[in-house]
């Protein structure tokens, strides 16, 4: 048990108890902090009192003797600083029609295919290649397919086609894209038709037959 005892001029005495040393100063700073001046101050001595006079004894515990941690109350936190607004992100530029036409198109599995080949980015082929798929006009995908390895091939000299390059042709041609591009190919090569065949030495890449022709294009 801790125990101070301040006893002010005035003759009254403040007694303060405690088991825990901090608490203790914690409240005896405040009681000093809140005390009346007028309190705190010794009267003025009469000079008529006997010098024989006895002195009472106290207990007393000046201010200035407490611990600096006591007696000084613990300074307000600063207010912190206004959070600066989210940066509003500027507004995308518009992307032009070239750009567009070189961004990656899927493929019809849900996957962006790779970039344009170049011999697809020619203007003047391109827009032979659109002439020849409108007047072309075919119906369904597998005959659209056939009517875009064959425009390919007439206005852009690609050596056959593969379910990549059918996503930028049917963007071209303004079509549909079906479900799936490589089935489609596949299905238009079976022997049930004969509308496209494989090349050979070249994976996946698909060139018009004469049937396929025939079934497809007006003239």
């Amino acid at each position: 048990m801790v125990k101070v005892s301040i006893s002010l001029p005035n003759n009254a005495q403040i007694t303060f108890e405690s088991d825990e040393a901090e608490v203790l100063r914690e409240v005896v700073a405040m009681a000093l902090r809140d005390l009346p001046r007028d309190l705190m101050q010794a009267p003025a001595t009469d000079d008529k009192q006997p010098a024989s006079a006895p002195a009472e004894k106290s207990t007393s515990v000046a201010a200035s003797a407490l611990p600096a941690a006591a007696a000084t109350p613990e300074p307000e936190p600063e207010p912190e600083p206004a959070t600066a607004p989210p940066e509003v992100a500027p507004a995308a530029a518009p992307v032009s029609v070239a750009a567009r036409n070189r961004s990656a198109p899927s493929n019809g599995n849900g996957q962006a295919t790779a970039e344009m080949p170049p011999e697809l980015v020619s203007e003047e082929g391109r827009k032979n290649f659109v002439a020849f798929c409108q007047e072309a006009n075919p119906t369904g995908d597998m005959r659209r397919v056939v009517v875009a390895v064959e425009g390919a091939s007439r206005h852009f000299g690609a050596d056959g086609i593969n379910a990549d390059d059918l996503g930028w042709l049917f963007d071209m041609a303004g079509w549909r894209r079906p479900g799936d591009f490589t089935q489609t190919l596949r299905n238009a090569a079976r022997s049930k038709f004969g509308w496209l065949e494989r090349i050979p030495g070249r994976a996946g890449r698909y060139a018009a037959t004469p049937l396929g022709l025939s079934k497809t294009l007006n003239s």
